[in-house]
């Protein structure tokens, strides 16, 4: 069975709390054990698994398909909730040697949250998203790029895992390729987001902001550490931050394997999460 078909087939299953943890862990060691069997080239550049956007556009003509399994975990105030999200989709389409077009899917969204020796779970398909993404300079420039990508959400989630609007988000890219295998990248922006208290729907909207280190570790193994969050504008609350890493592996030219885990560095972030992906450009 291939990666993908395993992260599809899992979206059929009810997996108890210990299983769905234990997911990820199973689908990282498959990855890892894979990764060897094959050599390679650095030829693809991928959006995931980090949170930082690459000012690189797909090539035209080309589609590059990103697919991935993430588990999230938070303790607040005694209530904790677990969250399992897959297939985690998102298709980059080459339109210009500048410009890509996108359409992502949240995925099928599985959430237990337990209150003392209380418990419940509430499964359902997750929003979509369709977006643009620019590339402001040459794609083969070296030293800086800058791109810019502008995406809505597509509310057509089940009712517990959708926002019922259209959501915007506005992004300026930047990467810098600092050595021949140490890149600094990050991304920064402005999204809304709709909240709905049953009585009425608030749009609100916060600033966000990622920062990637890039290391080329060998041809083909690629590592990454992170930092990313959001901070409220019109949105009450407080920030969100949170630190995460990585590593990415090149099994061929058109084809890569990611693993990442990252923790909540301030309250209102999540406790602690893990993902594993697979990301192919077709042809390759």
């Amino acid at each position: 069975m291939s990666c993908m078909s395993l992260l599809f087939s899992l979206n059929t299953l009810r997996l108890p709390r210990l299983s769905r943890e234990l997911t990820i862990v199973l689908l990282a060691g498959l990855l890892t054990m894979a990764a060897p069997l094959f050599a390679a080239e650095p030829q693809l550049i991928t959006d995931r698994p980090d949170q930082t956007e690459s000012p690189q556009t797909v090539k035209p003509g080309s589609v590059q398909i990103e697919i991935g399994a993430s588990f999230t975990n938070d303790e607040d105030g005694g209530i904790e909730t677990d969250s399992f999200s897959v297939p985690e989709t998102l298709v980059r389409i080459g339109l210009t040697a500048r410009t890509e077009l996108r359409v992502g899917w949240s995925g099928r969204q599985d959430v237990d949250v337990r209150i003392g020796r209380g418990s419940f779970s509430s499964t359902g398909s997750g929003d979509a998203e369709l977006g643009i993404k620019l590339a402001l300079t040459d794609n083969d420039q070296p030293g800086t790029q800058v791109g810019l990508l502008l995406s809505s959400s597509v509310p057509i989630g089940d009712d517990e895992f959708t926002s019922d609007s259209w959501d915007l988000s506005a992004r300026v890219l930047v990467a810098h390729t600092l050595t021949d295998s140490v890149s600094f990248s990050y991304n920064l922006g402005v999204e809304t987001f709709t909240e709905d208290d049953g009585f009425d729907e608030d749009t609100l909207a916060a600033a966000i902001y990622t920062a990637t280190l890039g290391f080329g570790l060998t041809d083909s193994l690629g590592a990454f550490l992170e930092i990313y969050g959001e901070i409220g504008l019109s949105a009450g609350g407080s920030p969100r931050h949170l630190f995460d890493g990585g590593f990415t592996y090149l099994v061929r030219d058109n084809v890569q394997l990611d693993i990442v885990a990252g923790v909540g560095i301030s309250d209102p972030a999540d406790d602690w999460f893990v993902g594993v992906g697979v990301s192919f450009r077709l042809p390759g």
